[in-house]
């Protein structure tokens, strides 16, 4: 990671430059007038880049939203593809290394205290990107001020810092105050223009996600966490949703659009909706179907919603009589509300925090009505995508909605609606997926070095070798398969994981 911190040495907009005057004018003279020093840097510029890159990342990377089971791409070959953009320098580069300053530079003016806390808060959400994806990562030693700055830093354990992630959100809810003489983000909070309850309320529900995140690796450590924060403010109406909505078309900078229309309007290969997509919505009637899919241009024996399983390989589609079977023509792809120029990229739901609170009870961690919970998740994430509410009371009356079967039964229906829920959240479903086993995802014969099976996190780019060899390889020693996709970080302990898909090995596997 020396590149890291020697670039924030030299080239960082909030660089300081420090001169021993030993004449008059001599600090004017000599310090170069197109620097930005932290006299003039202010926390406000710092976290609107950072919320706007950070977000508009949720819709980066494809194999991500493959992992995830939300579209397969026919031209991902294997599944572990090294050759694309690793976020591991560029989260730390662009969002640690500015958050954290963002912390700093709003930290000793106590009227700057709920800058302060919101700048710490997203400090947790990037963090917890990047130890979700990779396991352990430099945390206490990174994102240092300028003078403190450690070349080299140690990779810490993904447990030890869970537990700090946890605790700096129980820290800065706190923290937040209501006093109106407060200094405000203002519209520099792209997110939540400032708004003390709202980000409040991500705090609490994004704790009670981590909470959740470490059930099966530490179930005190959850249970202590959800049991504190489940009766604090929460995202628990579409209202107080984190999400951030991008540019149109006559967008000044084409990057400030939705992603997924900028790749819609340049790329001919259209975004396949995904087998695990099609099956789940087919399976419960969802009324979400029509929105979240777009219909093959050319259906195959009557098949509008046929969604293209994940790994396909020329000898699978080639060698079966049915050869064309996923051709472009007869595949489904995603649905035009995700393509629009202007669109809401989402961060935290309502239905995601029922969901998580459905399960805490499932767990017997909380003493609420799980069913009920679930039905309010299913509700939220209907109503948001403006479902017709006859069709809304339908669904809700369905058997899927009815918690009735064993408690693995149970959960695996409160995580499918969450995937649903969260759909093209990638990162957050991908982690989900190796959290819990669910939705179960086939996958096909593409060669990949996790046996035929997602991978269970990112490898450690080739740079972190080269700059701090020392540190990444006293990790990747922790890890029981090294350094590999297979390998699993600490909260990855479920047993059993992963559970094959029903018709795994079978092709083609739908039942259309």
């Amino acid at each position: 990671m020396k590149r890291i911190y020697s670039l924030t040495k030299l080239s960082l907009a909030f660089s300081v430059i420090l001169l021993n005057a030993c004449t008059s004018g001599f600090d004017e003279l000599n310090t170069n007038p197109s620097i930005v020093t932290k006299e003039v840097m202010k926390p406000e510029m710092l976290l609107t880049s950072v919320l706007k890159n950070s977000i508009f990342e949720v819709h980066g990377s494809g194999s991500i939203h493959e992992w995830a089971g939300y579209y397969s791409n026919p031209a991902t070959a294997p599944l572990s593809n090294r050759n694309w953009a690793d976020p591991f320098m560029a989260h730390y580069r662009n969002y640690v290394l500015n958050i954290s300053e963002a912390v700093r530079l709003s930290e000793r003016e106590p009227l700057r205290a709920n800058q302060h806390a919101i700048a710490r808060i997203w400090r947790v959400w990037v963090f917890h990107q990047l130890t979700d994806a990779y396991g352990d990562i430099p945390y206490f030693q990174s994102g240092l001020d300028v003078e403190d700055a450690v070349n080299a830093p140690a990779y810490d354990s993904q447990e030890s810092i869970y537990q700090d992630l946890l605790s700096e959100l129980k820290v800065t809810a706190a923290m937040l105050s209501d006093d109106p003489n407060m200094i405000s983000y203002g519209a520099a909070d792209i997110l939540f223009q400032g708004n003390v309850e709202k980000w409040r309320r991500f705090a609490n529900s994004l704790r009670l996600r981590l909470a959740m995140r470490v059930r099966y690796a530490s179930p005190d450590l959850a249970k202590e966490h959800i049991l504190e924060v489940i009766s604090e403010p929460l995202i628990d109406s579409n209202e107080f949703n984190a999400a951030l909505t991008t540019e149109g078309e006559g967008a000044a900078n084409v990057n400030n659009r939705n992603p997924f229309y900028n790749r819609s309007i340049s790329n001919t290969v259209p975004l396949y909706a995904s087998l695990t997509t099609s099956e789940n919505l087919l399976e419960r009637n969802d009324p979400r179907l029509e929105i979240y899919i777009t219909p093959a241009p050319e259906p195959q024996d009557g098949a509008l919603w046929r969604g293209r399983p994940l790994a396909v390989d020329l000898e699978q589609e080639e060698g079966w009589s049915g050869s064309g079977y996923y051709a472009q023509e007869h595949i489904a792809s995603v649905g035009s509300y995700f393509l629009k120029p202007v669109y809401s990229i989402m961060v935290l739901n309502a239905a995601e925090v029922s969901f998580l609170r459905a399960e805490a009870a499932l767990a017997g961690f909380t003493s609420e009505d799980s069913e009920t919970l679930l039905k309010g998740g299913a509700r939220k994430s209907l109503e948001y995508y403006n479902v017709d509410p006859a069709q809304i009371e339908a669904y809700l009356a369905s058997d899927f909605l009815r918690l009735d079967g064993s408690e693995e039964e149970q959960l695996e229906e409160i995580i499918v609606q969450k995937w649903l829920a969260n759909y093209y959240q990638g990162n957050e479903s991908w982690a989900e997926y190796r959290r819990t086993g669910y939705p179960l995802i086939w996958v096909g014969k593409q060669s990949n070095d996790t046996g035929q099976t997602i991978p269970r996190r990112m490898t450690y780019p080739d740079d972190e070798y080269f700059k701090n060899e020392a540190n990444v390889r006293s990790a990747v020693e922790r890890m029981s398969n090294g350094d590999s996709y297979a390998s699993r970080v600490w909260w990855d302990k479920k047993p059993g994981l992963p559970f094959s898909h029903a018709r795994q090995g079978q092709f083609p596997p739908d039942v259309y």
